[in-house]
């Protein structure tokens, strides 16, 4: 259950953004952010957003390593015969140990036939695959840093990516980009639903931030308008 009572992470932030431009708000503007920032801030979305983000590459998706996926790899997968395989192995677990059914469900032999047959499946070179291993690991690695950057975007692209995935325009996202939080949630939304086959515009979670945004941009120029 949401505490409305408590400001929230990601009202405050926005808050505190208005003060430094010098915008003085009501108590029922901030109550109003506040209620928004929690819409965004919901369970469901940590909970989205725990998951990490996918990385595309040779028409499969990669997610960070799952309990399944990293017991099956520890036992069998980093015992593949060669680097090569090994690599292979990491990546398969990665991308099906998420699916349902049992597709890590072998051992040994099996094991490295099936890796080594979907390795030459993938639709991209050996390197290209080891790249996009490296981002994927790397959010693990990177869990407890607050978030900076996103999968390799610059702003402006991450921007005109929101722009075209959830309508509105890239210099609306890229200043909702500017708290962490809110990045690293919608970039992770949006690579998930992409992932997935869901439209990003219809979600409720994106609805929220757009929500929150408006209100701030409105906020914003209701103060110019009395200037």
């Amino acid at each position: 259950m949401q505490d409305l009572a408590k400001l929230s992470e990601l009202a405050e932030a926005e808050i505190e953004s208005l003060r430094a431009d010098g915008i003085d708000l009501t108590p029922a503007e901030i109550i109003e952010i506040n209620a928004l920032g929690h819409a965004v801030e919901s369970p469901e979305t940590r909970r989205l957003l725990a998951r990490g983000a996918p990385v595309a590459i040779g028409g499969v998706y990669l997610w960070p390593m799952s309990l399944y996926a990293q017991d099956w790899f520890d036992r069998v997968g980093c015992h593949l015969d060669g680097n090569k395989q090994q690599t292979y192995a990491l990546a398969y677990a990665m991308a099906h140990g998420r699916n349902e059914g049992e597709p890590l469900a072998m051992e040994c032999r099996e094991a490295e036939k099936t890796v080594k047959r979907w390795g030459k499946s993938l639709k991209c070179t050996f390197g290209e695959l080891n790249v996009a291993v490296s981002q994927v690991l790397q959010q693990d690695e990177d869990a407890e840093q607050p978030p900076s950057e996103t999968g390799g975007m610059t702003m402006g692209d991450f921007s005109a990516f929101l722009a075209s995935a959830c309508g509105g325009d890239p210099d609306f996202w890229e200043r909702r980009c500017a708290a962490g939080y809110t990045h690293a949630v919608l970039d992770a939304l949006c690579r998930q639903n992409s992932a997935e086959g869901h439209k990003t515009m219809a979600d409720p979670r994106i609805k929220a931030e757009r929500a929150l945004g408006w209100k701030i941009e409105c906020i914003k120029k209701s103060r110019k308008e009395v200037e």
